[in-house]
């Protein structure tokens, strides 16, 4: 569902694989077209301290790749703040046309947490999403314009007023909403294997498919 032109946005709890698919992703998205891959390099934007180049590794070398070409083709940003956040994302155009790299792949992972710490406040709110609607739509351009895939992930609250379904929405309301194309909602599984629902895709029906986390990267579940 990881597709050019177009922003996905992933959303679940603490240990839901958000940021597991993000590291396969960075590594698949350096395969040749044959292989389901784009030929390009990845973007990692990183604002919790969350990429590990170690898992990178691990993932590439059970593929059968060789993990120091991978990790010279992701370039690793840390983000300190939303400011800071946003500007990276517009300096990717710079190192598309400039630097003629081959860049397929944005991730920004996790893409509300400076929001959140930043405009704290309940009055900021207004200014927190007018921001927010800015940096979402640096985000689609790029995908658009030099037709690569923008994976965002983002944290869910609980929704203590819903009595049927699952009382957990991702955070960012209608900014987001609006502004990713296709949202994922990731959550534990039984005996350790996480599932993944199509919530809001143009072209794809509301669907789900059950994945496992191993070593080696993730695969999909056989089913029983």
């Amino acid at each position: 569902g990881i597709e050019a032109g177009g922003i996905t946005e992933a959303y679940g709890e603490f240990g839901s694989s958000k940021t597991q698919l993000a590291h396969q992703l960075a590594v698949n998205v350096q395969l040749p077209k044959e292989k389901g891959g784009a030929d390009g390099m990845c973007i990692y934007v990183d604002t919790e301290q969350t990429a590990r180049p170690e898992r990178i590794k691990q993932i590439s070398e059970g593929m059968g790749l060789d993990a120091n070409k991978i990790l010279e083709n992701i370039k690793f940003a840390r983000a300190f703040n939303s400011d800071h956040q946003m500007l990276l994302v517009q300096k990717i155009e710079d190192l598309i046309v400039k630097e003629k790299l081959p860049i397929k792949l944005v991730v920004v992972d996790s893409l509300m947490s400076h929001f959140r710490s930043d405009f704290s406040g309940r009055g900021q709110l207004a200014d927190r999403q007018q921001k927010l609607n800015k940096h979402m739509h640096d985000l689609l351009k790029l995908a658009v314009k030099y037709n690569l895939a923008v994976y965002v992930t983002n944290q869910v609250m609980a929704k203590p007023d819903t009595f049927f379904g699952d009382p957990t929405v991702a955070i960012g309301g209608h900014v987001l909403a609006h502004n990713s194309t296709v949202r994922l909602y990731l959550r534990k599984g039984k005996k350790g294997s996480r599932v993944a629902r199509v919530i809001d895709a143009p072209h794809l029906p509301d669907s789900e498919c059950a994945f496992i986390v191993t070593e080696k990267g993730i695969t999909d579940l056989a089913p029983e």
